[in-house]
């Protein structure tokens, strides 16, 4: 998702769950400022999530985040993915894990407050168990190994009811954002 959000509240928004060319990204941003009635200079920061993610989607966002931050003299804060879907865990009781899909023999885990690393399917198959809860996005592939075991999938509340109160707690800074991509690149 791309947002304009205000302190608490998103006064615009596209989806970006689909391919954006990198041409159009910009009148994307463009048409969004315009709906919030926004301009450039009202922007007070940026925020990015840096990976992961593909490849040349990665270092697209975040050189685009790094521009505009930059050109605008506004802080910035890169945020991994596995902590937006931590932001919109229900529940927050018990095991919740989180994966992230990136090959078919390879996926990404986050387990509690550990740093999240990229594990073979091998070790999905030894790590995964009932009594889990897991959250993210996997491949029918990697979904079907987790889904045979019988762990539950984390009810999550809508990105749209989180966002403003998420991003507000977030630590911005001049900085310039790296993608991340989770093998030590």
């Amino acid at each position: 998702m791309v947002a304009a959000v205000a302190d608490h509240q998103i006064l615009a928004s596209i989806q970006a769950d689909h391919r954006i060319d990198d041409a159009s990204l910009v009148p994307h941003i463009e048409a969004l400022l315009k709906e919030a009635g926004w301009s450039y200079p009202d922007l007070t920061n940026i925020a990015c999530v840096v990976g992961p993610g593909g490849f040349t989607s990665l270092r697209v966002a975040v050189a685009l985040a790094n521009a505009l931050s930059h050109e605008l003299k506004i802080p910035s804060c890169g945020i991994h993915l596995s902590d937006v879907y931590r932001a919109r865990d229900r529940d927050r009781e018990g095991d919740r894990v989180w994966f992230h899909s990136t090959k078919k023999n390879e996926l990404f885990i986050r387990e509690s407050e550990a740093e999240p690393r990229c594990i073979t399917v091998d070790d999905l198959k030894k790590t995964i168990t009932k009594n889990i809860q897991w959250m993210g996005e996997l491949i029918p592939e990697h979904r079907k190994i987790v889904d045979d075991v019988g762990a539950a999938e984390a009810a999550l509340v809508p990105l749209e009811e989180i966002l403003p109160q998420f991003l507000k707690k977030q630590t911005y800074k001049e900085q310039i954002l790296q993608p991340w991509y989770g093998r030590g690149w």
